[in-house]
């Protein structure tokens, strides 16, 4: 009984589902349906329209609904792009696995002359140094770092902007000192 009681219900739900009418608006069905009643844009994703194969301009729709052109590229600009990017800026930067356990980080610093500690991005990743030192549990090097480092950097004339890395450091260096 329980059986043909499910059975009926399924039935019921599948001759339902048979009578939706469902319709869905794309981009391509005009303005009517660029907006709907609760005011959110039409999301539908549209491919672009070519207008001129010469230059590559493209028609595209952005998910408000308005239209943009996007200018194209000829095969010259490509390939005078690919040049500067793999034979000028020698393509991608990557960093090789183990790149701070290879060289002395101070080293660098001094015979390196791109490294600048003016530098934000040097400053942080002679820190970052300290950092691997201490995950690694190697505190007495950490701290021989940190005392460095901190001797660098408040040297430094604009002391107002690496106040927060100087004071990272002094508390590494006390987590170090308390860790020996």
């Amino acid at each position: 009984m329980l059986r043909n009681q499910v059975y009926k219900q399924t039935s019921m739900i599948a001759r339902d589902f048979a009578k939706l009418q469902i319709s869905v608006p794309t981009a391509a069905d005009g303005e009517k349906y660029s907006s709907t009643a609760s005011g959110r844009p039409n999301q539908s994703v549209t491919k672009p329209v070519s207008l001129d194969s010469s230059t590559g301009e493209v028609l595209v729709r952005k998910s408000t609904g308005k239209t943009k052109v996007r200018k194209g590229q000829t095969a010259e600009e490509f390939e005078r792009q690919c040049a500067q990017f793999f034979d000028v800026e020698r393509g991608p930067v990557w960093t090789p696995v183990g790149w701070m356990t290879t060289r002395d980080p101070l080293l660098t610093l001094d015979t390196d002359p791109s490294s600048d500690l003016k530098i934000k991005q040097v400053r942080q990743k002679l820190a970052s140094h300290c950092h691997l030192l201490y995950y690694r549990k190697q505190y007495a090097d950490c701290a021989r770092l940190c005392e460095r480092l901190l001797s660098r950097f408040e040297a430094l004339d604009n002391r107002k902007k690496i106040q927060r890395e100087i004071d990272e450091l002094h508390y590494m260096l006390e987590r170090c000192r308390a860790a020996k």
